[in-house]
């Protein structure tokens, strides 16, 4: 197992603004993309049931030191929400993953800065490898309602993981224009590199430029999705 999932992940589902997963996809850590994806017959061997394996993609780095995981949480009805995080969590257990970074959209009040920071676990204010100086805390009286995210967390302190750490960007709903989700990606952008130190940058000219397509299939999808208020971080 743990040669098969790197102990630092990168999480990322279906927000509200559909920006998380376009971020990830279009980060590079120096100057390479992750691009080595786990076919399905090696997540059903090694990660997850046969029947929840067409809800996850998994993308490792050539170094394998960074695995980026996305999940279709648009498609998942109450029962597989539960089991599709209870997977992942196991899987990651398994595989000893230490770092966990959830890639988030929620709404948020209204702020100079619309990137926060909420970190969970003993150890991660000992993480030497990440920056949240540059980032705002997140209002601990803000109540998280996407019910994928919600189960996710539950799980996550069930197992005591001792580092995960959580980026909130003020979300937007996309819109006829999709306005909201280019505007949610680029401040995505730009905390995943102060976050990482660097590390991990977004090339942003090449994601506004193949956007575009990857927003249109978003849009049809977004017109199927009718929880969209569920997806919204109160406070």
């Amino acid at each position: 197992m743990t040669t098969l999932l790197s102990s630092r992940v990168f999480l990322a589902f279906d927000d509200i603004s559909y920006a998380s997963k376009n971020v990830l996809r279009f980060a590079k850590i120096g100057d390479t993309q992750a691009c080595l994806v786990l076919p399905e017959s090696l997540i059903e061997n090694f990660f997850l049931p046969a029947h929840l394996c067409r809800f996850i993609q998994i993308y490792q780095y050539p170094d394998t030191q960074v695995a980026i995981i996305t999940v279709n949480t648009n498609k998942l009805d109450v029962t597989q929400r539960w089991d599709v995080a209870d997977a992942l969590v196991s899987a990651m257990s398994q595989a000893n993953v230490q770092t966990l970074m959830a890639v988030h959209l929620p709404y948020a009040k209204d702020s100079n800065l619309n990137v926060f920071y909420s970190g969970l676990g003993t150890e991660v204010a000992g993480d030497t490898a990440v920056d949240v100086a540059a980032l705002s805390e997140a209002d601990p009286s803000w109540e998280i309602k996407d019910p994928w995210l919600v189960v996710l967390l539950h799980l996550i302190k069930v197992e005591q993981w001792p580092r995960t750490h959580l980026l909130l960007a003020k979300g937007y709903k996309p819109g006829r224009n999709l306005l909201g989700t280019y505007e949610a990606v680029d401040s995505l952008s730009r905390a995943l590199q102060l976050f990482t130190k660097d590390q991990m940058t977004v090339e942003r000219q090449q994601m506004h430029q193949e956007l575009p397509k990857v927003l249109a299939k978003e849009k049809m999808r977004m017109r199927k999705t009718t929880d969209d208020h569920l997806a919204l971080l109160y406070h």
